[in-house]
């Protein structure tokens, strides 16, 4: 994590937000899962201990990819009562940390992983929103969804590598509130 701080800090980045993708099942071994409060803890160790600044921490809520099946860890495969069940234990873990915590998700994927599009599971936090439609902007956020009216950031454009061959690397296009 150091490493890619301090390469974003050498080019000139001075916004600095933390992503987390917390382990939420079955890891690919078979082992479970850390515990909610030893991955953030963990998490949030590496930040302290690497000395970054982060501005805001995001939680990533949105399901495995079945083309990396296995990868991440089982992501939010416990069906709508378990996943909201789960979601709401770690919105209450992370806001327990006092930091500036919010919620990357999707709108496409939120109802696969809930009862319903609205399901609300911290919408009093920020909300990044993946929207893949090319258009920057956080005010070009049109798909809401779990309660929230409004975003923090949006995700509009999810590179992989060869539609956008930034610097040699794969580059998601994120629009933020300033």
């Amino acid at each position: 994590m150091a490493t890619t701080y301090e390469a974003a800090k050498a080019v000139g980045i001075t916004s600095i937000d933390a992503y987390m993708f917390p382990c939420t099942g079955t890891q690919p071994t078979g082992v479970a899962c850390k515990s909610i409060s030893t991955q953030i803890s963990e998490f949030l160790d590496a930040i302290d201990s690497d000395s970054i600044p982060a501005n805001h921490l995001w939680l990533d809520i949105e399901p495995e990819d079945a083309s990396q099946s296995g990868v991440a860890c089982n992501a939010w495969q416990l069906g709508s009562a378990g996943n909201e069940a789960l979601a709401e234990q770690w919105v209450a873990a992370i806001k327990a940390t006092g930091r500036n915590w919010g919620i990357y998700a999707n709108y496409g994927q939120w109802p696969s992983m809930f009862a319903s599009i609205n399901t609300d599971i911290g919408s009093d936090l920020p909300l990044w929103a993946v929207q893949d439609d090319f258009e920057p902007g956080v005010s070009t956020v049109d798909k809401f969804f779990g309660g929230w009216t409004t975003a923090y950031a949006k995700q509009y454009h999810l590179a992989t590598g060869t539609d956008l061959p930034l610097c040699s690397a794969s580059v998601d296009l994120d629009s933020f509130t300033a």
